[in-house]
């Protein structure tokens, strides 16, 4: 059974650097159902959003993306137990 939060709801957002999210270029063709990937993550909104984390500002290494990536990954990551191998 997938454990979702409702998505319809505003939730107080953390910048991408408190979070500790990042993105790495070299997952963007890896299987995002294996691995603490954003796309497995409760809180990722499809297709490139978080329920907690904002899409603008840089990440832990400086870079700015304008999103949420499938494969990314932040220190929040909870398990989409209905999504993650």
């Amino acid at each position: 059974m997938s454990k979702t939060i409702p998505k319809d709801k505003t939730y107080p957002k953390l910048s991408k650097a408190t979070s500790g999210y990042v993105e790495n270029p070299y997952f963007e063709k890896a299987d995002l159902n294996k691995g603490y990937f954003c796309n497995d993550c409760i809180y990722f909104i499809e297709d490139d959003d978080c329920a907690i984390v904002t899409k603008g500002g840089p990440d832990v290494d400086g870079n700015e993306s304008g999103v949420i990536a499938p494969h990314g990954l932040c220190t929040l990551w909870v398990p989409d137990e209905g999504k993650t191998e």
